[in-house]
């Protein structure tokens, strides 16, 4: 019986045994290598539904403490401009400026606006509430008397921002403070003392398998025109 070192590699082929270690592997090279992108690609898909919900998160924060440094704008000294409103859970806000002297429906816009006494005009009166039901942050315009001191606005609402998470450790979206000695403050009566107001927000982002992550960004807004 001829030896397999005897063969002439023209006429010699691979036996079962060989055919199916190789076989094996070189399922587990390429098991490895499927293993290898998949975890990468999970990896970067993380990594992006970070920053998007990191970006988002900021954004909010911007948008919302832009519009608060206007709060208690009266250049008139006669508007009564100011914070109208605070929640106890601080998952509400209602403040006014005197920064439009354009009412309310017309097309004009205040690109250069003057003050008029009132705040009466388009966004002097903005609201932002959080809907814990839907997770959705909500900017309100025009809020009347009929939900004052409720926790949502009957003002002409749209959503600012969706897949609002809570804020981890149970830090409330709105912080109310007078200085950094005294605690926060929760009581509506007590607005007046408002100086401060720090924003925390927590945004949710898909990553893939049903996997969610979510980024907490925060911002400290200094209500300059309140308390001149």
């Amino acid at each position: 019986m001829m030896d397999r070192t005897d063969c002439q590699a023209a006429s010699c082929g691979f036996t079962v045994v060989e055919l199916l270690v190789a076989l094996g592997m070189a399922a587990v090279v390429f098991g490895l290598i499927v293993s290898f992108f998949a975890n990468m690609s999970r990896s970067t898909t993380t990594q992006n539904a970070g920053a998007a919900a990191q970006q988002t998160a900021r954004a909010g924060v911007d948008f919302m403490a832009q519009e608060l440094r206007l709060a208690g704008l009266d250049p008139l000294k006669s508007a009564g401009a100011g914070i109208e409103e605070i929640s106890f859970a601080g998952t509400k806000i209602r403040f006014s400026s005197d920064s439009c002297d354009v009412e309310i429906g017309k097309s004009e816009t205040c690109e250069n606006p003057e003050p008029d006494g009132k705040v009466d005009g388009k966004n002097e009166r903005v609201t932002y509430w959080y809907d814990a039901g839907s997770r959705v942050l909500r900017r309100c315009l025009y809020e009347t008397s009929s939900t004052f001191g409720k926790e949502d606005s009957d003002g002409s609402c749209m959503p600012l921002l969706e897949q609002v998470e809570p804020n981890p450790s149970g830090t409330p979206l709105f912080t109310f403070l007078e200085d950094d000695i005294n605690p926060p403050i929760t009581n509506n009566s007590d607005r007046g003392k408002i100086r401060t107001v720090v924003i925390t927000l927590t945004v949710q982002e898909p990553a893939g398998r049903s996997k969610t992550v979510t980024r907490t960004y925060s911002s400290r807004v200094r209500l300059r025109n309140i308390g001149l």
